[in-house]
């Protein structure tokens, strides 16, 4: 049972409580036959007109059901035993629940719920019957009868009331709901369970912030002039926004307390420049920085853009991958254990245990929502508390932004540098397949250069092969484009193979690079001036958002040509035309929240952004300025209380306080 339980995520009491029903069957009320209709769940009574014993390869009973003999319903049942057909004589009373359907004979339900009556039961007791998320071996009923159980010693939860109700209060209410309160009253029990939880959410992050404040660690003041030697190198100018920023990164590191800030900016608006000054500056007080990167790819280019800008002035860079041969790695470790790395740009396996730093001052997480809070703490453990540039190109709204990051310093830049090209975006569908090959090929020959995305390599489900994956939309382009030079990258090619792949991409050798979404991030060829994805309908906003940025890098026209195969759903054609009308990310996240919810946005499993068990972050917005007024309220007035709805919703994180 335990282990049937954790499939379902279900460790302790708290979690078997906290399993909310996902819908309630309705038994308020009987509906009469002749009203029932298909597709949908009724309850309905009525006597047995008659039981049929269909034999064959596929043995089926009939139990007709009926008001009079005018108006009847099947009960069909496929797997029966000699007790149920003892029981179910023709003349006793049924009272049934389930989905109908139109079947061979007439209306019928399949395998519902029932009970026989000797004698017509009259009204029944109304009730809400919760459904629970069930697994193998374990049925919603099974579930809901240990819930009951459990929900009889609640007086380990939290005893603080919110809009009339506590917690316990609340989720009885749920589990075993009061018909006479209404839909009504389901809804707003959730929603004080929800509240529950969001606040929870809310003071660990305050709990971290306060935490945080205690903590010491070595403040990179201005030690030397490289900041004005390193803007003189750039070769460009920062942006209004770009000096804002720099400034409130500077400030935070020439404290002594660690810096915890999050860099949000859309794909180009030069986030990597800030990151850079930051490093320069961790490198005027002789301490290293560890760079981390969520792929290879992202890694190698900011390997190379690091080098460019920060060798000539002395900071020597270095990589490490873990894809690494293996004296290579080793090499490169006693490199940074010894101080000769100043900068170490990298992916997980600057986690590795083996990965030690002589003098670590500074830790930049690049896409931080792919990284959880475990492998965060294990980089922040290899130094003295370093301090922490968190940097982001998905845009997070502000009002999400202040909740979800609330223990984080937030700089945003909200200007894009100068020269950034407009991208036109248009929508096709697979009809238009051979005008948009052809729209390719024009461009290729005009000495541009185009990728072309797919979702993945190649159709891995059966039951999921509508849609085209890199291999095959290759060998397409090679066929009706063979004068093009084409090149293949995805995530499961080795280290070699992918740096040949876009060097030869880089230096225009490959003319057109068919690929993944591993392009999402970290590609920069100004000379690239179309992004083709195919079956664009099956990403995010934010994901498009970020493939179209690969685009419009120089100083030529660019373009977005998203595809699609109809039929499509109106909220993913919603999606696609709002790529079309707007070209801001913060915009663009908007919309993305409202059409898909935040689940989606950042990934159900990123563990960067916490994934709720009840509450939504879209259906709950209204609840977030709520939980801030009483979440400082408690911290100031009862901080025990604090830390027991805390420790109810997150029991493992408090030795992760800190980070």
């Amino acid at each position: 049972m335990a282990a049937r339980l954790q499939r379902l995520s279900i460790r302790t009491k708290t979690d078997l409580i906290l399993h909310l029903p996902f819908r309630y069957e309705d038994r308020t009320k009987i509906t009469p036959i002749e009203r029932i209709s298909s597709g949908a769940e009724h309850y309905v009574q009525g006597r047995v007109l008659g039981v049929e014993v269909v034999r064959g390869p596929r043995p089926s009973v009939y139990v007709s059901i009926g008001e009079g003999h005018q108006t009847r319903l099947n009960m069909r049942l496929l797997h029966y035993s000699s007790r149920q057909m003892d029981q179910l004589q023709e003349g006793v009373w049924l009272r049934v629940y389930g989905l109908v359907r139109l079947g061979r004979k007439g209306m019928e339900m399949i395998h519902p719920e029932y009970r026989v009556f000797t004698s017509d039961p009259g009204a029944p007791q109304p009730e809400y019957i919760p459904v629970y998320p069930a697994t193998q071996g374990l049925t919603s009923a099974r579930i809901g009868s240990l819930i009951r159980k459990a929900l009889n010693e609640t007086a380990f939860l939290p005893n603080y009331t919110h809009q009339g109700l506590t917690l316990g209060e609340a989720l009885r209410f749920l589990h075993e709901p009061d018909v006479n309160r209404g839909w009504d009253g389901l809804h707003e029990a959730r929603k004080r369970v929800a509240f529950d939880e969001l606040l929870a959410f809310l003071l660990l992050r305050h709990r971290r912030q306060i935490q945080r404040g205690s903590f010491s660690t070595i403040a990179l003041d201005r030690e030397r002039d490289l900041h004005s030697m390193c803007l003189r190198s750039l070769g460009f100018s920062l942006t209004n926004a770009q000096r804002r920023v720099v400034q409130e990164v500077l400030s935070d590191l020439s404290r002594p307390k660690p810096m915890l800030r999050l860099l949000q900016g859309d794909v180009g608006s030069g986030k990597t420049v800030i990151a850079a000054l930051a490093i320069v500056r961790a490198a005027e007080n002789s301490t290293q920085t560890a760079f981390m990167a969520p792929t290879e790819l992202l890694a190698e280019q900011h390997y190379e853009t690091l080098s460019q800008w920060l060798s000539p002035m002395g900071i020597q860079v270095g990589l490490l991958t873990g894809r690494m041969p293996t004296s290579a790695r080793k090499a490169r470790q006693e490199a940074i254990v010894r101080g000769d790395d100043t900068v170490i740009v990298g992916t997980h396996a600057l986690f590795q245990a083996s990965t030690k730093f002589k003098s670590l001052g500074l830790a930049i997480i690049d896409e931080q929502h792919r990284f959880g809070v475990h492998q965060r703490m294990q980089l922040r453990d290899k130094g003295r508390l370093p301090h922490q540039l968190i940097m982001t190109a998905t845009p997070i709204p502000r009002t999400l932004a202040m909740y979800l990051f609330a223990d984080m310093d937030v700089s945003v830049i909200d200007e894009m540098p100068p020269g950034r090209q407009t991208i036109e975006t248009t929508v096709h569908s697979a009809k238009q397949r051979e005008r948009v090959i052809s729209a390719v090929g024009n461009l290729l020959a005009s000495g541009q250069q185009a990728y072309w995305v797919c979702v993945a390599i190649d159709p891995r489900d059966p039951d999921d092969g509508n849609f085209r994956g890199t291999t095959d939309v290759l060998e397409e382009l090679k066929a009706k484009l063979p004068q093009v030079k084409i090149g293949h990258l995805h995530g499961r090619m080795k280290t070699e193979e992918k740096d040949r792949i876009m060097k030869g991409f880089r230096s225009a050798e490959i003319q057109l690079l068919v690929a993944t979404t591993v392009v999402e991030v970290g590609i920069d060829v100004p000379n690239a001036t179309l992004m083709v994805v195919d079956d664009a309908d099956r990403l995010g906003l934010a994901q498009l958002h970020q493939l179209r940025g690969r685009v419009g890098r120089g100083t030529k026209k660019s373009y977005c040509m998203l595809m699609y195969d109809p039929p499509i759903s109106t909220a993913s054609r919603n999606r696609l035309n709002a790529l079309k009308k707007h070209t801001d990310g913060f915009e663009l996240a908007h919309l993305d929240l409202s059409l898909r919810g935040p689940g989606e946005v950042f990934g159900k499993k990123q563990s960067g952004t916490e994934s709720f068990r009840i509450a939504d972050l879209v259906m709950d917005a209204e609840l977030l300025q709520e939980t801030r007024v009483q979440g400082e309220r408690l911290l100031k007035e009862n901080p025990d209380m604090a830390s027991k709805i805390i420790d109810t919703w997150t029991p493992s994180e408090s030795d992760y306080a800190a980070v």
